[in-house]
């Protein structure tokens, strides 16, 4: 496959899993994306990830930006193939989460309902979200 042929994933396109493990007091875990269309897609960068309060709204749990480099700074998925994206949140300081999160990539965005824990037990500052580059996985 021409990876050229392959576009940026759209909602709809990419349906993903979220899961958490509580780790000494904070949440680790895995982002899977799983390629729902009937063509190739591209996922660039690192998913974001945006937990929701109790009432619909986003917290203000900021998500670390750290700036290694990757390249190619995208994957290529074919029809069913997934990808897996390890993430955490180091802690949590404020209102309670809801259990739910908008994942954000570069061509949409869409709210997941996690397994595994609401929010971290651990208390830390708001900036304590991360998220890695997406793999292929078999």
């Amino acid at each position: 496959m021409n990876e050229v042929e392959a576009v940026e994933a759209e909602a709809g396109e990419v349906e993903f899993k979220l899961a958490w493990q509580e780790t000494s007091g904070g949440l680790e875990g895995t982002l899977e994306a799983v390629n729902i269309c009937e063509h190739p897609v591209t996922l660039t960068g690192k998913p974001g990830l945006m937990p929701l309060g109790a009432d619909g709204e986003p917290l203000d749990a900021i998500g670390v930006v750290s700036l290694e480099a990757r390249i190619p700074g995208y994957v290529v998925l074919r029809p069913g193939e997934k990808a897996i994206a390890p993430v955490g949140w180091a802690g949590w300081d404020g209102p309670p989460a809801s259990g739910v999160f908008v994942v954000s990539w570069n061509g949409g965005r869409t709210e997941v309902r996690p397994t595994g824990p609401a929010q971290p037990q651990r208390t830390g500052p708001t900036t304590n979200l991360w998220s890695s580059w997406f793999e292929t996985a078999g």
